[in-house]
């Protein structure tokens, strides 16, 4: 009697590209349409988490001055920094497309990717990197001049983090300290000089630093966990890859990092009742109810998650800090 034989299994078909059907990039010319997925403006997600430090940097420094600066002023920082991020985000993206499109074209969630598809060559995905970071540099013009020196590792980190995908199994790490610099940058442009405040709020701001560190490897680890099969069969490294059967309390750690570090960023600051409450307490919350609830195996969960991340954690940061500004 023969034996019965198991069906050969199937490989996913390869996804079939469609235009954004949402965004601003509707309205772009169809030559467009590219360069606008390279800069991934029609995934606004990453640009609120990228432009997040920089707020929480601004709110933070108008919460420790003294007179605190007026709110004009704490707007007009904003907006500064809210469009050059969007400008400084999109030239990541494109540099980090150019340089991974050999793995996002093994990756089946990012081979539709502008460069990946062959819809940018490399020659220009380049071309229009350099374009937007000389663009994002503008802005820096309208800081004050020591901002630079905050700008400067932080494009460094910028520049590296694609790289780390192929030399350590950390990349979010990488991520998470180019990202944090916003916190600092936000300071100064509000006229708080982390190297010469009191060793009490230096010792805050490097806690509330080193907190959104730990934050953006729980949201980048989440977000990585949609394409771990793909990652590891292409060789590419990250924390999600590593930790795979450990995720969740690899989260769990992080988490528990992040919302002590708030609570010291407070006490060194001499906050008050509203920060520990909204802030911390808010934080500690969200951060509870996102890493019961997520479900790492399902890639739509991980994606929904973490185009919420800012909402989970910015929200209750932002409002602390904007309590202690009024109060």
């Amino acid at each position: 009697m023969a034996s019965a034989k198991s069906p050969p299994v199937k490989e996913p078909l390869a996804p079939t590209y469609s235009p954004p059907k949402t965004g601003i990039v509707l309205y772009f010319p169809p030559a467009w349409v590219p360069y606008g997925e390279l800069m991934r403006l029609d995934k606004p997600a990453g640009i609120y988490l990228f432009y997040l430090p920089h707020l929480v940097g601004t709110l933070y420094a108008a919460c420790i001055i003294n007179p605190k600066p007026p709110l004009p002023s704490l707007v007009k920082t904003n907006l500064i920094f809210f469009v050059g991020t969007v400008f400084m985000r999109g030239s990541a993206c494109s540099w980090n497309d150019n340089l991974d499109q050999d793995y996002d074209r093994q990756v089946f969630r990012c081979k539709t990717r502008p460069i990946a598809r062959g819809a940018i060559t490399t020659a220009r995905g380049h071309a229009f990197t350099a374009f937007l970071t000389a663009i994002a540099s503008t802005f820096l013009v309208l800081l004050p001049s020591r901002c630079m020196y905050y700008a400067v590792p932080s494009i460094f980190l910028l520049w590296l983090y694609p790289f780390g995908k192929r030399f350590t199994d950390y990349p979010q790490i990488i991520l998470g300290l180019q990202m944090s610099i916003g916190i600092f940058m936000g300071m100064v442009a509000m006229g708080v000089d982390p190297t010469v405040e009191s060793e009490k709020i230096q010792g805050s701001i490097c806690a509330l630093y080193t907190s959104f560190v730990a934050w953006t490897v729980v949201y980048d680890t989440v977000y990585a966990r949609q394409d771990i099969k793909d990652d590891a069969k292409a060789g590419v490294k990250s924390m999600s890859v590593k930790f795979q059967h450990w995720t969740k309390a690899l989260l769990w750690v992080c988490a528990t990092t992040q919302a002590g570090l708030l609570v010291l960023a407070g006490v060194l600051a001499d906050m008050g009742a509203i920060y520990f409450t909204v802030a911390c307490g808010g934080t500690a919350l969200s951060l509870v109810v996102m890493i019961q609830k997520v479900k790492l195996e399902e890639p739509a969960n991980c994606m929904w998650w973490f185009k919420n991340a800012f909402w989970h954690v910015g929200i209750p940061v932002c409002s602390g800090l904007v309590g202690e500004y009024y109060t």
